[in-house]
């Protein structure tokens, strides 16, 4: 990568036009939806609202001339120095335009950015802090997909949880061997139980916050739907290892205790569901409908919707 340097700063210096043009639009953006929540408590005329506009673009630039420093050679091992300027010269040109007046803000945020951009000049590329900032920012990426689904390039810990052995009784029947493994594996797989507690919350948070009551009901659905097919890949987990070939147990066995599982799984959390569905307007009656339709679903669920993955999974 070294002797592409020159030709690095190029791509950087369009890069960060493309990135910059982006961001202020955004920015912009975002500034007139949060205008009006401004302009219930602040009398701001034409000129003062043009100003703020004119501040956020500002901090926005210095934002990006300091992401640019962070991956010099000179600079970029001062990753907390980096962080403090993300966020104090933002915080003091927002000081000022709000405690003091706009225009004020204005000065300080082009004084801030264009002593940024005289002091940070030295801006040689460190490849390897570039190559692992980018590693960063992709794992981010990655763990926010990874909170609603299996993403391989995430792996979690399996940890010890004695909350959860109360949990694991109610999941598992006593004498049933594929009961037990199903119980402890939805448990203690982060991946599963994560995505399936994660996909819980969000599904209360949204359907109580929804006012309409054939959205709530039509989330409530979606997401029952969503937490049993996360479910299904624990199905055949085991089918790697040799040691449960050899059980003497039938297929049907193994086929019901599973059904268990994801019937009793699903109906937690569609009963949690649903119970939040009584919305911030306490909306009873809707509540009580998607209760009925949330016990219908996790019977279709459990009962013939698993059989036909089943089907699927045994070709």
């Amino acid at each position: 990568l070294l002797p592409q340097v020159e030709g690095i700063h190029r791509y950087l210096n369009q890069a960060t036009w493309y990135s910059l043009i982006l961001a202020e639009i955004m920015t912009v953006v975002g500034a007139f939806i949060a205008l009006p929540f401004a302009l219930t408590t602040e009398k701001l005329s034409s000129a003062e609202i043009v100003t703020i506009f004119l501040v956020a673009i500002v901090n926005k630039a210095d934002w990006m001339h300091v992401a640019r420093k962070s991956l010099s050679l000179h600079w970029g091992d001062q990753q907390w120095r980096t962080r403090l300027e993300y966020w104090v010269n933002p915080l003091l040109a927002s000081i000022a335009m709000w405690l003091v007046n706009p225009y004020v803000g204005l000065v300080v945020a082009v004084l801030l950015y264009l002593a940024v951009i005289v002091y940070y000049r030295d801006l040689a590329v460190n490849w390897r802090i570039a190559v692992k900032a980018e590693q960063d920012r992709m794992y981010s990426v990655y763990r926010f997909f990874n909170l609603f689904t299996d993403v391989p390039s995430v792996q979690g810990n399996t940890k010890r949880r004695k909350w959860a052995d109360g949990l694991i009784r109610w999941l598992s029947k006593d004498g049933q061997p594929w009961s037990y493994l199903y119980a402890r594996a939805f448990v203690r797989s982060t991946e599963v139980s994560g995505i399936v507690s994660r996909l819980t919350l969000l599904g209360m948070v949204i359907v109580f916050l929804l006012p309409a009551g054939w959205l709530s009901t039509l989330v409530v659905v979606l997401f029952i739907y969503l937490i049993a097919t996360q479910l299904m890949p624990l199905y055949d987990q085991y089918e790697s290892n040799v040691f449960t070939h050899i059980y003497p147990i039938p297929a049907s066995q193994q086929q019901a205790d599973f059904k268990q599982l994801l019937a009793k799984v699903t109906a937690l959390e569609a009963l949690l569901i649903a119970l939040a569905s009584i919305g911030w307007q306490l909306n009873v009656g809707q509540m009580v409908i998607n209760l009925i339709i949330a016990a219908v679903e996790v019977v279709l669920l459990s009962r013939f919707y698993f059989n036909v993955r089943v089907k699927k999974l045994m070709k």
